[in-house]
C-alpha cells in the first residue's frame, strides 16, 4: 500500500511540474511580440523520497518525483550590452543629423530662395545702373537698394533661424536630461525590488526584463554603460560618472549658455553636482555637438559673410561719388548678420561714379563686379561673400552626407545586434508549440499513472478476499 501511495505522490509531482511548464510556455507565446521580453524555461529536477526507518533502510530509494527547481530567463548579458552601446551611438548620429538637417533647410540651397540668388541679383543690379547712368533714371538705383535690403533681410532671417534652431535643440537636451533623471530614479527603485525578490526567492524575471529596457533607454539617452552588481542589481555610469549605483540615483543638470549668442564662450554642459559629465554617446551627445560646435560654426560663417559683404561694398561705395558729385557713404551698416541693414535709402545717394562731377557709372560697375570671386578677393584680400557662401553650403552638405552614411552603417550594426538578441532571447512560436505538446504529453502520462494506480488500489481494497 505504501508503494501505491508513493507512486501517486510521484505522479502528482509530475502533474504539477507539467502544468507549471505549460504555464511558462503559454506566457512565452502570449509575449512573443512584447518588446524587451525574454523567453523563459523551466528547470526540472528529481525530488528525493522522504527518509524513514524501515527494515529496508539500508536500501532506501532516493527518487520521489519531479519538481521545478527554477524558471530561467534566457538572456545573454554580452549581447544586451553590445546592443545598448550600438543603440547609443546610433542615437547620437541620428540626433545630430536631425539638428543639422534643420540648419540646411534654413539655407534654402540650391534654389531661388537662397542667399546665392539674392547676392547675384544685388550685384547684377549695379551693372544695370552702369548701363545707363542718369540723374533722371532712378529706377535701377531703386531696384539696387531694394535688392540690398533683400540681402540684409535674408542674412537677418538666417541669423534668427539659427538662433531659433539652437534654442530648439537646447530644449530637446533639457528634455533628454529630464528623461534620463527619471529613468535613473526608476532603475534605482527597480534595483531594490529585484534585490528583495532575489533574497526572498520570489521570481524576478519580469523585473529583470524591465531593468534591461531602462538600461537600454539610458544608453540611448546618455550613452550609459551598465555593470552587474549583487542580487541582480546593476549600476550605470556615463563617461565614468556613476548615475545609478544600487538603489541610489544621481540627478543631472545642464549649465552654460542659454542662447546662441554666448554658446562659444560658455558652451552647454551636463553636470552632476559640480562635476562635468563627459557624455560619449546617446541623444545627448548629438545635441551637445549641435549646440557646442555645429550651429555656432554655421552662425559664425554667416556673420563672416555679412561682414565680407559689408566691407567689400562699403570700401568701393565710399571711394566713389554720386552723379551730383557728393562723396559716397557706407551702403551697409551693422556688426553681424543679425544687425546688418542698408543705410542708403535714396537712389540719388548711390556713389556710382569714380570721379566727382562726371556722369559715368564705372564705380557701379566695380561694385557689380564683386559677383566675381577674383574681383571680390582683390578688394577684400580674401574670399568674397559669394565664395564664402558656397563654401558654407558645400561644407554643410558634406557634413550631413557623412553623418547620414555613418548613421546607415550604425543602423546596420544595431540591426545585427537586434537579430542576435532575438535569436538568443526571442520567442520562437514553433519551438514553444513543440514544448507545449511535450509538456501536455507529460501531463497526460502522469494522469495515466494516477488512474492506473487508482484502479490497482480499487482492486486491492475492494475486491481482494471476495
Amino acid at each position: 500500500m505504501t508503494g501505491g501511495f508513493s507512486t501517486l505522490n510521484t505522479a502528482r509531482s509530475g502533474l504539477a511540474a507539467a502544468q507549471r511548464a505549460m504555464d511558462v510556455t503559454g506566457q512565452n507565446v502570449v509575449n512573443a511580440n512584447t518588446p524587451g521580453y525574454s523567453r523563459q524555461r523551466v528547470v526540472m529536477s528529481s525530488s528525493g523520497a522522504g527518509t524513514g526507518a524501515s527494515f529496508f533502510s539500508g536500501q532506501q530509494a532516493t527518487f520521489g518525483g519531479v519538481g521545478i527547481s527554477d524558471v530561467t530567463r534566457i538572456r545573454d548579458t554580452f549581447l544586451e550590452s553590445t546592443r545598448a552601446a550600438a543603440g547609443g551611438r546610433q542615437q547620437a548620429l541620428t540626433t545630430q543629423t536631425d539638428a543639422m538637417s534643420g540648419v540646411e533647410q534654413l539655407l534654402s540651397e540650391p534654389g531661388d530662395a537662397g542667399l546665392q540668388t539674392a547676392l547675384a541679383d544685388f550685384f547684377n543690379s549695379w551693372h544695370d545702373i552702369a548701363v545707363n547712368p542718369s540723374t533722371d533714371n532712378t529706377a535701377p538705383g531703386a531696384v539696387t537698394i531694394q535688392n540690398g535690403v533683400k540681402v540684409a533681410s535674408q542674412l537677418h532671417s538666417l541669423a534668427y533661424g539659427l538662433a531659433t534652431q539652437w534654442t530648439t535643440v537646447h530644449s530637446a537636451l533639457e528634455d533628454t536630461v529630464a528623461q534620463a533623471n527619471q529613468q535613473a530614479s526608476d532603475l534605482a527603485v527597480l534595483n531594490g525590488k529585484i534585490r528583495e525578490g532575489v533574497i526572498s526567492g520570489r521570481p524576478v524575471n519580469e523585473l529583470l526584463d524591465t531593468r534591461d529596457i531602462i538600461v537600454r533607454s539610458l544608453s540611448d539617452l546618455l550613452g550609459g554603460i551598465s555593470a552587474p552588481g549583487e542580487d541582480g542589481m546593476v549600476s550605470v555610469a556615463v563617461g565614468g560618472v556613476s548615475i545609478v549605483s544600487g538603489t541610489e540615483a544621481q540627478q543631472l543638470t545642464i549649465s552654460g549658455a542659454p542662447d546662441l549668442s554666448t554658446a562659444d564662450t560658455d558652451p552647454p554642459t551636463i553636470y552632476w553636482g559640480t562635476t562635468a559629465v563627459p557624455v560619449e554617446s546617446g541623444k545627448a551627445l548629438g545635441q551637445l555637438a549641435a549646440l557646442r560646435t555645429d550651429i555656432p560654426s554655421v552662425q559664425a560663417s554667416v556673420d563672416e559673410i555679412a561682414l565680407a559683404m559689408r566691407d567689400a561694398v562699403n570700401s568701393l561705395h565710399t571711394a566713389g561719388f554720386t552723379l551730383s558729385g557728393v562723396a559716397g557713404t557706407d551702403f551697409f551698416t551693422g556688426t553681424d548678420a543679425m544687425t546688418m541693414s542698408v543705410a542708403v535709402t535714396d537712389p540719388q545717394d548711390l556713389a556710382v561714379a569714380t570721379v566727382a562731377g562726371t556722369i559715368d557709372a564705372s564705380n557701379a560697375a566695380r561694385i557689380g563686379d564683386l559677383i566675381d570671386d577674383t574681383a571680390a578677393a582683390d578688394v577684400l584680400g580674401g574670399p568674397g561673400p559669394m565664395a564664402q557662401w558656397r563654401e558654407l553650403t558645400t561644407s554643410l552638405g558634406v557634413q550631413l552626407k557623412s553623418l547620414k552614411v555613418a548613421g546607415q552603417v550604425q543602423g546596420a550594426v544595431v540591426q545585427a545586434s537586434d537579430d542576435a538578441l532575438e535569436a538568443n532571447a526571442g520567442v520562437s512560436l514553433d519551438e514553444e508549440m513543440t514544448n507545449m505538446i511535450l509538456y501536455q504529453r507529460s501531463y497526460q502520462a502522469s494522469a495515466r499513472v494516477i488512474s492506473t494506480v487508482d484502479e490497482m488500489l480499487d482492486t486491492l481494497i475492494n475486491r481482494t478476499g471476495r
